[in-house]
Formats: structure tokens, C-alpha cells, sequence
């Protein structure tokens, strides 16, 4: 077995353990165990699919209108 095999058998096991918990975790509030899944499998295609349009939004330039006020550039609290 390679490393890289092993390392994704390793992500699978980490992943399906915790998806179990979250699937547990609904299911035991009242959702049921089918209903829970369906809708982890529709939050996965979401998010797959927004992941495909931009895989690292981080990126992206942020246009933050917070300081797009006349004072902003005054950086030495004095007042006027």
C-alpha cells in the first residue's frame, strides 16, 4: 500500500467517523436517520458545487465599504 493510499483510507475513516456522529447526533433529535442523510448528501453537493465556481474564496477581493466615510482617512481622532 502506497503512502498516499494510506493517507486517503485514513481521511475516509476520520471522515465517515464524524459523519456518523453528525448523522447520530440529528437522527437522535427527531430528524430520522434518512432524512439526515438525504440532507447531508444536499449540503455536500452544495458545497461541492460552490467549491467549483471558487475553490478558495479566501482570495477574492473584498470590496468593505467600512471606511468609505469622509473621516476615515483621519487617523488622528482629532475633531474638527
Amino acid at each position: 500500500m502506497t503512502e498516499r493510499s494510506e493517507s486517503t483510507e485514513r481521511l475516509f475513516q476520520q471522515l465517515d467517523d464524524l459523519v456518523a456522529d453528525v448523522i447520530d447526533q440529528f437522527a437522535t433529535q427527531g430528524h430520522g436517520t434518512a432524512v439526515v442523510i438525504e440532507t447531508l448528501q444536499d449540503v455536500l453537493a452544495k458545497r461541492q458545487l460552490a467549491y467549483q465556481r471558487d475553490p478558495d474564496p479566501a482570495e477574492d477581493p473584498v470590496d468593505d465599504p467600512a471606511n468609505d466615510w469622509p473621516g476615515a482617512d483621519d487617523r488622528t481622532g482629532a475633531k474638527e
